[in-house]
């Protein structure tokens, strides 16, 4: 359904790196619970949906990235370059019904890195619920009062919004969160166009586009890292942590797009589970040396996996989601012995990588050892058999022309 974009105040000049107003809604954007964990995956396990507890982190202070975006203007900690993607391609618009929000001023094709910013705050995992170190983050922001004044005792108890989890993309799992000054104004979706990575080696919050996106169309991100989840569960979740109801396309009603988001959903989790199951059977397949039973979990973990993918493009639920279930293929299909078949389902991962992180993400880079990897093994396969012909070929007795049977 096209927005009516004609009651939307527009304020003169205002894009997204040159407006620094305070923010006016309660909870704006991504909670430290999230968005880019949606699905993880192990090597051990496969896919699996992290468990939300862990990224919750930032406990004791409700209210304070909202006081931060309300009070912070660019300091020392704003290093982003004075030319970044987000001058000409998105702008901050205050709408009617969600506060301020973000929108493209020119169609973006996916994967076109869409913002790039310097957090105004980041926190190390074991720091995430020590108040006095985000109470020193918060005091080297230009222009605040300290964290005691401007967010009151009783709103330092819960959820934070605002926060990107960094976990997925910090080496050696060391976990920790960012708050981004211009990333607080993305809205939320169920069915996001953008994705969150973290680059840690500039310290920069990066924002891709994972859909083609029009001119004029609100950019969003999930707040929520659960992509099974109904549309009547995800709605009290929202309104118990965020204060809002969700209504994009997967949550309004009377569309034949929401009319069948929950059959969908629901028959990932089926999918998701049996990947769960077949993952376990494999192991204890592996532990009782019973090689021969394999075959068949194999064959229908990669039957649930492709069931997966096919549902997550209906829902256009990509991003994450999808590069995992790619990457969870290509894996079980290394059990099977098919290599080539593992190499296509890396190569589409990759896609989905460089689309969601970008081509230099390490993610991305991995993928690319990997790939040099199984064609180095399937180079050598192909050539096996050519080097046996020519050795037999040789040993082969000539009759009395000299001629090989």
């Amino acid at each position: 359904m096209k927005k009516d974009r004609s009651k939307r105040k527009k304020p003169h000049g205002q894009t997204l790196s040159s407006t620094i107003e305070p923010m006016t809604r309660a909870v704006d954007e991504t909670t430290i619970i999230p968005q880019l964990a949606e699905l993880t995956l192990s090597e051990k396990t496969g896919i699996e949906t992290e468990h939300s507890e862990h990224s919750i982190g930032l406990s004791t202070i409700h209210g304070q990235a909202e006081a931060l975006v309300q009070t912070a203007l660019p300091g020392d900690n704003d290093s982003a370059p004075d030319t970044s993607p987000q001058d000409t391609l998105l702008e901050v618009i205050s709408t009617p019904d969600r506060g301020l929000a973000v929108f493209t001023t020119r169609k973006i094709k996916a994967g076109t890195l869409i913002l790039v910013e310097t957090p105004l705050i980041t926190l190390d995992k074991h720091e995430e619920d020590d108040h006095t170190a985000i109470e020193g983050e918060f005091s080297r922001l230009r222009g605040t009062r300290s964290l005691s004044e401007t967010v009151p005792q009783t709103l330092r108890r819960a959820k934070v919004p605002n926060c990107y989890n960094c976990e997925s993309f910090k080496s050696q799992g060391t976990g920790g969160s960012a708050l981004g000054l211009f990333a607080s104004r993305f809205n939320h979706s169920c069915v996001p166009n953008a994705q969150f990575c973290y680059d840690e080696r500039t310290n920069e919050m990066r924002f891709h586009a994972i859909r083609d996106i029009p001119r004029g169309k609100e950019v969003t991100s999930n707040y929520d890292k659960v992509v099974f989840e109904s549309r009547a569960k995800r709605q009290r979740k929202q309104q118990i942590y965020y204060g809002f109801v969700c209504r994009c396309e997967a949550c309004e009603p009377k569309t034949e797009f929401w009319a069948r988001s929950d059959e969908r959903r629901q028959a990932m989790y089926d999918a998701f589970r049996a990947v769960q199951a077949c993952e376990h059977q494999f192991s204890a397949g592996n532990a009782s040396n019973e090689q021969n039973t394999q075959q068949p979990v194999i064959y229908e973990a990669l039957t649930a996996l492709g069931k997966l993918e096919e549902l997550l493009l209906k829902e256009s639920v990509v991003g994450v989601p999808l590069a995992n279930t790619y990457r969870s293929m290509a894996k079980w299909a290394e059990r099977k012995h098919d290599l080539e078949q593992a190499r296509n389902w890396k190569r589409k991962e990759k896609q989905a990588c460089i689309i969601g992180f970008g081509h230099d993400a390490p993610r991305t880079k991995e993928i690319e050892q990997k790939l040099v990897d199984l064609e180095t093994v399937i180079d050598r396969s192909h050539d096996a058999p050519t080097r046996l012909s020519r050795t037999v070929a040789m040993t082969l007795p000539r009759d009395c022309h000299g001629q090989q049977p």
